[in-house]
């Protein structure tokens, strides 16, 4: 009898692998149907995959990424992100190449999902809830929103809280040591979320004395962290001018923003719920990533309170920016922790708060609200979306329609290896795997030997006395300084007359 029954037991484990297995083959072929398939039609940008493929490739060849890519005057890419990940990461694209970045993120995504089952296997012997939970962060819109929009290490950073959380729960503090500190290396802000994730924490450990001086600890070594990263290593590099100025209406810096916020708590507050900068055009945006974000599992989550806690700080880099856009609703890359922590909640309240039939049921509705949400956020949402990243039912979404994708093939293989160029901004993460690479028009001033550019697009830089399509048509008109190798529609290649 003992033998059958280890015998029934090894087949169910291996029939539990397999399932598990096919689930991320399956949702590992769908995301590079989005991730990959975007880089082939030249649907990623300089900014981000760009610059950070340029910066894979400098840290790979020893030596520190100095930001011309996409700025007219040197300086440190660690001024502005300050990100670890990517020299970590950097021997791979010996392997990958241009690809690099965007694999490693379509694996960080699997190697979440698979941590969010293991981490519901240690609360309940119920298949479904723990495969179901998996399901529910592979089917997160803010996880398909973030593949769709090129590559940030964030997204890497969030996937490994799952294994942190179960290494907590197993009383394994070493290996939960290396998940925290392979967490908080991501980015600046990083750390800030996570001293919150510790801190909601001691709730359920507030009977375990050890796991609740380990919680402490961490919590004083996530602080420490962020003050000398934030506050002495970053302002003696760079000044972080990229990002901060989203939230200038604070203040200049990390101080004064801080001093802001706790100076103006009724503000603050207001802020995260309102639309806050008169456009009308923005109304709306809050609202619709709240019934999202709630029929994405949130509502269950709001049974495991102090996991909202979690969400205080990437909730709060979200709403209170000036971009409404890129942060406020349902796109790109900056619901990818809040995402994580309400998948990770909705599957502990169905692993522990419900038995049953009716654990059952409210498992599968959820996953069903889950991935109507998801359509819907790549349907017509109020949020203005890069559609065609995303519609992989769209044949829109297999082919690049603004320009004659053979063409663009063509004029990359004509630019030599080793040249300096400079490049409208979707052209650049093909260019980045060199040692001079900069985006039009910044690198102008950097003299490149060549030029792939387009007479007609609206990019990063545009104002009134800085308009890139005038400063394009400006260049390709210029036959004094540059010769025309090829032309097909909007796209030029340029060679700097020497």
């Amino acid at each position: 009898m003992q033998s059958k029954a280890s015998f029934m037991e090894k087949t169910t484990r291996d029939h539990r692998k397999l399932i598990i297995t096919i689930i991320l083959v399956v949702f590992g072929i769908l995301f590079g149907m989005v991730s990959i398939v975007n880089h082939l039609n030249y649907r990623t940008y300089g900014l981000d995959l760009g610059i950070y493929s340029k910066a894979i490739y400098d840290y790979g060849h020893l030596r520190m990424n100095d930001c011309t890519f996409f700025l007219s005057e040197p300086g440190n890419l660690m001024g502005d992100h300050f990100d670890l990940y990517l020299i970590v990461f950097a021997p791979l694209q010996f392997l990958f190449g241009q690809y690099t970045l965007l694999i490693v993120q379509i694996l960080s995504v699997l190697f979440g999902a698979l941590g969010v089952y293991r981490l519901l296997k240690l609360y309940t012997d119920k298949e479904l809830v723990a495969i179901g939970g998996m399901l529910m962060l592979l089917l997160q819109f803010g996880v398909w929103h973030a593949l769709g929009f090129d590559y940030h290490s964030n997204v890497v950073a969030a996937m490994l809280l799952p294994w942190l959380l179960a290494a907590i729960k197993k009383k394994r503090y070493w290996e939960a040591s290396l998940w925290l500190i392979g967490m908080i290396v991501s980015k600046e802000t990083t750390p800030l979320w996570i001293i919150f994730v510790l801190v909601a924490l001691l709730w359920d450990y507030r009977k375990d004395r050890k796991t609740m001086l380990w919680l402490g600890g961490a919590t004083l070594g996530c602080i420490v962290y962020l003050v000398v990263v934030t506050m002495v290593i970053m302002p003696s590099i760079g000044s972080n001018t990229q990002v901060l100025w989203r939230y200038e209406y604070m203040g200049h810096g990390f101080g004064e923003m801080a001093k802001w916020m706790i100076g103006h708590p009724g503000k603050v507050l207001q802020n995260f719920f309102t639309n806050f900068t008169g456009d009308a055009d923005y109304n709306g945006l809050k609202l619709e990533f709240a019934i999202c974000l709630l029929t994405s599992g949130g509502l269950l989550a709001l049974l495991k309170p102090n996991y909202l806690f979690m969400l205080i700080p990437p909730l709060g880099l979200k709403m209170l920016a000036k971009d409404p856009n890129a942060f406020w609703g349902i796109s790109y890359q900056y619901n990818i922790e809040i995402c994580v922590v309400v998948t990770i909640a909705a599957g502990l309240v169905l692993s522990r708060a419900m038995k049953g039939r009716t654990q059952n049921v409210v498992t599968v509705v959820a996953l069903l609200l889950t991935a109507t949400t998801l359509v819907y956020t790549v349907s017509n949402p109020k949020t203005k979306i890069r559609k065609y990243q995303l519609r992989v039912y769209d044949s829109r979404h297999w082919h690049q329609k603004e320009i004659n994708s053979d063409a663009a093939k063509r004029m990359l293989n004509k630019i030599p290896s080793d040249a300096s160029v400079c490049a409208t901004t979707l052209f650049t993460p093909h260019l980045a795997m060199r040692d001079s690479i900069y985006l039009f028009p910044c690198g102008l001033s950097y003299n490149p030997e060549y030029f792939l550019i387009m007479d007609e697009f609206f990019g990063y830089y545009k104002s009134d006395d800085y308009d890139e399509a005038a400063m394009a048509k400006e260049t390709i008109n210029d036959t004094a300084k540059y010769e025309l190798l090829d032309h097909d529609g909007p796209l030029f290649l340029l060679k700097a007359k020497r």
